[in-house]
Formats: C-alpha cells, sequence, structure tokens
C-alpha cells in the first residue's frame, strides 16, 4: 500500500491517468493531425479527464501509467514527414506503439526509437522507411513484435541487423523491395524467432531462403506468398536442419514442382500448407505427399497445376492426418 501510494503522489495520477501523460497525449494530436479526432477522444464526458478510457489508448490497471497506444492511420496529410520520438517520453512504460499507415520518412536526428526502452510491439508498417530504419529499431532489445511491411526497404538485408533483438518473436518484412534475407551458414541469433513474414519481396532463390530457415530453431509459421521462385531447391540435404516449421503459406505465389516436393519430403511436421491461387511449374503426381504425416490442412484452390490422376488416391492412402483439402478451380 506505500508503495503504491508513492507511485500516485510522485506521478500525479489523475483519475486512472497520469497527468503528464495526459498532456502528451493532447500534444501529440497536433503532431498527427486527426481530423477525425481519433486521439484523444472521450469515451464519455466522465472519462474526460481520464486519458485511460479514451480510444486507442491502454493503462496497465496496476500502475496507471499508459501501456499501449495506437496511432493506426492518423496522419492524413499528403506529404512525408519526419517524427520526434521524444513524443512518447512520458510514455515511460509504453509497450505497444501502433504508427501503421502514417507516411513517415523517418526520425528527427537524435530523437530516434531508442528512447522507447520498455517496447515489446512495434507496427510501422505502410510508411516510408527505408534500410536506416534497422539500425534504430535495433536498439529497442525489449522487442517481441517488429511489424515493418509496405516500406521502402530494399536490396539484401542481413538478419544481423536484428542481433541485439534477442526476444524477437514475429518479424514482418513483406511487400518490400528486398531481393535477398542473408542469413550467415551457422547463424546463432533470433533464437526465440517464431514466425517470419516475406510475402511479396522479390527474392528469387527459394533454395537459398528455405536453407537459411534451419537456423531459427523456434521458427513455425513462414509466410511466402506471392513470391516467384526462379531457383529451387535441388537436394533435399540442403533443409535437413528445418523441421519445427509447421504452417506455411505460399499462396499466390510461383514455384518449380522440385521445390514443393522438397517441401514435402523434408518437413515431416507441417500442419498446414496453403497454395490459394499459385502456380506450381511441373506435373504433380503426389511424389514427397506421403511425407506429410503431420498434415492436417491443405488449400490448393485457383492454383494453376497439372495433377496425376492418381493424385487424390495417394493423398487418401498416406495422409492420415488430413482434416482438410480444397482443390477448387485447380
Amino acid at each position: 500500500m506505500f508503495v503504491l501510494l508513492l507511485i500516485i503522489l510522485e506521478g500525479g495520477w489523475s483519475e486512472g491517468c497520469l497527468d503528464h501523460e495526459r498532456f502528451a497525449l493532447l500534444r501529440l494530436q497536433h503532431f498527427f493531425n486527426d481530423p477525425y479526432n481519433y486521439l484523444p477522444n472521450r469515451v464519455d464526458d466522465e472519462g474526460a479527464t481520464d486519458c485511460c478510457q479514451w480510444e486507442r489508448v491502454e493503462c496497465s490497471n496496476t500502475t496507471g501509467r499508459l501501456i499501449a497506444l495506437d496511432l493506426f492511420g492518423t496522419y492524413w496529410r499528403e506529404y512525408s514527414w519526419y517524427l520526434n520520438a521524444s513524443l512518447f517520453t512520458p510514455f515511460q512504460q509504453l509497450e505497444s506503439l501502433d504508427l501503421h499507415g502514417n507516411n513517415i520518412a523517418g526520425f528527427v536526428e537524435n530523437e530516434g526509437l531508442e528512447r522507447l526502452s520498455n517496447l515489446k510491439r512495434l507496427d510501422l508498417s505502410y510508411n516510408l522507411f527505408n534500410n536506416s530504419i534497422l539500425s534504430s529499431v535495433a536498439r529497442l532489445s525489449s522487442l517481441a513484435l517488429l511489424y515493418l511491411s509496405g516500406n521502402r526497404l530494399e536490396g539484401s538485408i542481413d538478419v544481423k541487423e536484428f542481433d541485439s533483438l534477442s526476444n524477437l518473436e514475429e518479424l514482418d518484412m513483406s511487400y518490400n523491395e528486398i531481393d535477398n534475407f542473408e542469413v550467415p551458414q551457422g547463424y546463432r541469433g533470433l533464437r526465440k524467432l517464431k514466425s517470419l513474414h516475406l510475402s511479396g519481396v522479390g527474392i528469387r532463390d527459394g533454395s537459398k531462403l528455405l536453407q537459411s530457415m534451419g537456423s531459427f530453431p523456434s521458427l513455425n509459421t513462414l509466410h511466402l506468398s506471392f513470391t516467384s521462385f526462379t531457383k529451387t531447391v535441388t537436394t533435399t540435404r540442403e533443409l535437413h536442419s528445418f523441421t519445427n516449421l509447421e504452417y506455411l503459406r505460399l499462396d499466390d505465389s510461383s514455384l518449380h514442382i522440385s521445390l514443393l516436393q522438397s517441401i514435402a519430403s523434408i518437413f515431416p511436421s507441417l500442419k498446414n500448407l496453403s497454395m490459394l491461387g499459385g502456380k506450381v511449374n511441373g506435373l504433380l503426381r503426389g511424389q514427397g505427399f506421403p511425407h506429410f504425416k503431420s498434415l492436417e490442412y491443405l488449400n490448393m484452390d485457383f492454383t494453376r497445376i497439372a495433377l496425376n490422376t492418381n493424385f487424390l488416391q495417394i493423398i487418401s492412402e498416406s495422409m492420415p492426418s488430413l482434416k482438410y483439402l480444397s482443390l477448387s478451380d485447380s
């Protein structure tokens, strides 16, 4: 009780919301030019002074401090801008920050994200960040979820950029102009990474990419939709260390039959495989599918693929765990 009283007296707790955090939220509204008054938005008259009751704001039930702030799509000017991250320093316990879709090109020099030392979730998707953002987010060692899709990342991305993010569990870099995701042989970083999103990027070497995934021992979800692999796996040896994957999405992607066969033979733990709207070059006779002993969901709707007449028989006889199979318009 004594500790709680100190927090209240020192922090200026007012009706469930710290005064200096409420003032900081009011200041943010000016910078984000929010025409719909998303932030702050009073829930009712009684909650007018309690910023913990405002929309897009979440506070801790224990301390009353702001822990989550949603600024999704709250900037409506046409031109890009540079954000001063010091605007968020009053929120000392901030764990989740959503800046999705705000036309942000970068951060003001020396006023970057490193100030947000408690951040666990950061969404910078669909802004205008280039590769320089990687060095900035790399300073946030507490991050577990990082979303960078739909920005201006380009060229080769070296996974070592994220070495300091030892707690990272999900990384999304989809829909950028990335042509290579470089993972050094024997890489020992990102040991907690569970989900990786690389949909809609320019990577063409499917063999190299899949081979490198074996460096992430906790990875069980991989999104590779809207990709076109011109190089394929030639030997299953290349994928021997990649055995924990359970969910693989190849929707609207183009790949050679050899890559699909290698996936089938080397991923016995796979439970969910989606190739919705994709294209498979070559005749699929069912080779490799008997190795899918754990597969429960297989979606090949609208997939351009040549199927052998015995394919369904092979499926029925060799995949005991399968619960869902769809081949509509394939």
